[in-house]
């Protein structure tokens, strides 16, 4: 069951509204990030071919910027329903069991999206007084992206499924 707010009924709903706000924040997140990595990288490659002259930090903010970007636009893409599923068993099953795998795979993202943000978090802050080498700033600034952006993408999945269940 796609639970995509392309369905007009759906958008009216105010999970359907949260849904929508989620995804332009992620969205901004994300170009926000994509930005930083596209004018990082000019930077870069002006200095080391231009002037022959290269910054030590260029590759580190392309880098943590990518990794910022990808896990803060996830949330965008399952919104529009552009993460992979492979969806040609559950259709032809009866309506019943459409439901019970439904709430299968909800409640098994559920659980794996909330162990990753277990795990990044406590991963993030268990490095706090470790600095990067190029930027020295501490790991947990850019490994902080991987519970936001599962955190991001789990509260869009419980609204996508809670706002699909009253259709």
């Amino acid at each position: 069951m796609e639970t995509s707010p392309r369905h007009p009924a759906r958008e009216d709903s105010p999970a359907g509204r949260w849904i929508r706000r989620l995804e332009m924040i992620s969205a901004w997140i994300a170009c926000l990030f994509l930005v930083i990595n596209i004018g990082d990288i000019l930077i870069g490659v002006f200095f080391r071919y231009l002037l022959k002259s290269s910054f030590i930090w260029t590759e580190e903010v392309a880098r943590f910027s990518l990794v910022w970007m990808v896990m803060s636009g996830a949330l965008g893409a399952a919104v529009q329903g552009d993460h992979m599923v492979i969806d040609f068993v559950v259709p032809r099953l009866p309506p019943f069991l459409q439901r019970i795998v439904e709430w299968g795979r909800f409640l098994l993202a559920g659980g794996i999206l909330s162990l990753m943000i277990w795990l990044g978090w406590t991963n993030a802050v268990q490095i706090w007084h470790t600095k990067t080498l190029a930027l020295n700033v501490p790991k947990t600034i850019p490994l902080l992206s991987v519970p936001l952006g599962f955190a991001l993408l789990l509260a869009g999945m419980i609204l996508m499924h809670f706002n699909g269940r009253r259709s």
